[in-house]
């Protein structure tokens, strides 16, 4: 079980929360002082109503002399207060701020804008990094998909380094990209930084935080299909059905036909199907545990082939989760409905000292 950090979760919903109070109070005070100062009977007379309404009284409404003086005085200490919220907001605006938000905008499907999303990250300084591989991705070859590469890993050295040695820096996952690419920037960046996670909503045209709630999520499911002798077992099919179902026909082509499969899946695969933070950690967990049952039970095995359908923001944790020491070659596949084979390219995951290798199986993306 993730351990949870109720301090860090105390300060976010904290964070801010009496300095706003404060200014509230300061500057309503004075408003109220400073009208009963300029309309002091106006006030009166409309209190007394207002008692005698509710609380069936018999209150006198004519109005008494207030002096000068203390019509000054309730003016002036009005005007201050108001003063004092106002420069309270302005000092305490840069200090209440958590964190070093990155935005890690990453688009290689369609280009996007990333200014209207459903939260408040006021208490964020953002810094967005942008990776938008759209041009590269338009025609497929090996040449603009290393490009594209270079691109990602070049925007995911800045990130690394912006976050190096800090621990006021978050980041946060804005994804619209093919997912091995997806798969990717979640493997190199892994554990390094704390992410949460947005995702495109289609309907509403915004991005919508993936929460930290208890709604309810449907279980994650493992289906196996084990056809061979696991001695002599080297590639190993993973299908992850989330979004859709992956057919073992959709395959075809890839020379993997009758080897051994792991099906992750829901029993109702549907769109926009992760709702929280709780069910990308209760899935990642389903993920990583597999990984570790095919690498105890194969003992000639030397690749792992990966076939998605699902969200960015569960394809960037189950690239997280994958480790260089324990795991074997990795092959994260794309999906093209009107290619043959239907998919069309892949990646192996790799670290940053190590050249990611690509195969193009199809024509177009």
């Amino acid at each position: 079980m993730e351990k949870i950090d109720l301090k860090g979760f105390l300060k976010r919903i904290f964070s801010g929360f009496f300095e706003k109070k404060i200014v509230w109070l300061l500057i309503t005070s004075g408003i109220a002082l400073t009208m009963y100062g300029i309309f002091p009977d106006v006030w009166r007379i409309l209190a007394i109503q207002l008692l005698n309404a509710f609380y069936n009284l018999s209150l006198n409404e004519t109005p008494e002399k207030i002096s000068w003086g203390l019509r000054l005085f309730l003016t002036a200490t009005g005007a201050a207060l108001i003063v004092s919220g106002l420069w309270f907001y302005f000092k305490t605006r840069e200090n209440i701020k958590l964190k070093k938000l990155l935005q890690i905008a990453h688009s290689s499907i369609e280009s996007v804008e990333y200014s209207k999303f459903d939260v408040d990250l006021d208490n964020y300084e953002v810094e967005q990094y942008r990776i938008a591989q759209g041009e590269e991705l338009k025609t497929l070859s090996k040449v603009n998909l290393s490009h594209a590469l270079r691109e990602q890993g070049k925007i995911k050295e800045k990130i690394l380094q912006r976050a190096d040695g800090r621990d006021n820096v978050e980041a946060s996952y804005w994804g619209l990209a093919h997912i091995p690419l997806t798969f990717l920037m979640g493997y190199q960046i892994a554990d390094k930084l704390s992410t949460s996670f947005f995702e495109w909503n289609q309907n509403s045209l915004s991005w919508n935080r993936v929460k930290d709630n208890n709604t309810e999520y449907p279980e994650l499911l493992v289906s196996r299909q084990l056809n061979q002798s696991f001695e002599d077992v080297e590639d190993v099919v993973i299908k992850i059905g989330i979004t859709y179902q992956v057919e073992d026909v959709t395959l075809n082509g890839l020379g993997l036909e009758g080897r051994d499969s792991y099906y992750l899946h829901l029993p109702s695969p549907t769109r926009n199907a992760i709702v929280s933070v709780r069910q990308l950690n209760e899935y990642q967990a389903v993920f990583r545990k597999t990984m570790d049952e095919i690498n105890q039970y194969y003992p000639s095995l030397k690749r792992v082939h990966v076939f998605y359908s699902g969200q960015p923001s569960l394809a960037y944790r189950l690239g997280s989760c994958l480790s260089p020491r324990m795991d074997k070659e990795i092959l994260v596949y794309n999906y093209h409905s009107t290619s043959e084979p239907k998919y069309n390219w892949s990646i192996n995951m790799k670290k940053e000292w190590n050249e990611v290798a690509i195969h193009v199986t199809g024509e177009t993306i």
